[in-house]
């Protein structure tokens, strides 16, 4: 007769199943967290450049203020700006309303960008009295 041997506690691991369905959970989480990045990653692009955008109009804008007002002459020009971060098409349009009176309006364009849209923007500068800051005759 010959002795069994018995084992007091069971052989601990992990079985060929538990590994495959534990490495199947975390490659479909690793998947929705890399789609996840990708869109998070166009969100940020596309937050970036409506920032450029927005301080493209707001420098623009700024110039156009501090001229003086006799330098305002009617008509449209465009510029293209070729910057690595935004590039755009800035179109300033300025119509004489009265003598004292001009109407500013300013458009930028994205270029190379499709989820941007072209902003407008239009103020009103005026002149009092005659026109001469140092108001002498």
């Amino acid at each position: 007769m010959t002795p069994h041997l018995r084992l007091s506690q069971p052989i601990a691991g992990f079985t060929l199943v538990e590994v495959m369905v534990s490495m199947t959970i975390l490659s479909v989480a690793s998947l929705a967290m890399g789609s996840m990045l990708v869109r998070s990653t166009r969100a940020a692009g596309a937050t970036s450049s409506a920032a450029h955008q927005t301080a493209a109009m707001s420098g623009a804008m700024a110039r156009l203020d501090v001229l003086p007002f006799a330098s305002l002459t009617a008509g449209t020009t465009c510029v293209t700006v070729t910057a690595v971060e935004f590039p755009y098409t800035q179109c300033t349009t300025i119509n004489s309303v009265s003598s004292k009176v001009k109407l500013v309006t300013v458009v930028i364009t994205p270029s190379g960008n499709l989820l941007l849209q072209p902003i407008t923007t239009s103020f009103k500068r005026t002149i009092s009295g005659n026109g001469n800051p140092l108001n002498t005759p």
